[in-house]
C-alpha cells in the first residue's frame, strides 16, 4: 500500500470513525474501566475480548458519523462473546 493510499484510507475512515486520537482515547478509557473493574491482571479472556471490540465500536460511534457496520459488528461481537462466555461458564461449572 502506497503512502497516498494510506492517506486516502485514513481520510475516509475519519469520516465514519471520527478523529483517531479521540476514538482511541475513549476506547482506551472504556477498556481501562473494564480491566479496573475486574481487579486482576490475569489477562483478557476470549469473551472479554469481544467486550473490548464492542467498546471500540462504541467509541467509533460516539466520535464518528453513522455507519451501519459499527452497529452490525456490535451484534456479531455480542453473539460471539455470549457463546464464549457460556462455554467458559459451563466448563468452569463442570457441565
Amino acid at each position: 500500500m502506497t503512502e497516498d493510499n494510506i492517506t486516502t484510507l485514513l481520510t475516509e475512515r475519519a469520516k465514519t470513525h471520527g478523529d483517531a486520537a479521540s476514538t482511541f482515547s475513549l476506547a482506551g478509557d472504556l477498556i481501562t474501566a473494564l480491566l479496573a473493574h475486574r481487579g486482576d491482571m490475569e489477562g483478557i479472556r476470549p469473551h472479554e475480548f469481544a467486550i473490548v471490540n464492542i467498546l471500540h465500536k462504541i467509541a467509533r460511534i460516539s466520535c464518528g458519523s453513522y455507519h451501519d457496520d459499527h452497529w452490525n459488528d456490535i451484534k456479531g461481537y455480542a453473539d460471539l462473546g455470549k457463546q464464549l462466555h457460556k462455554e467458559l461458564t459451563e466448563t468452569c461449572q463442570g457441565g
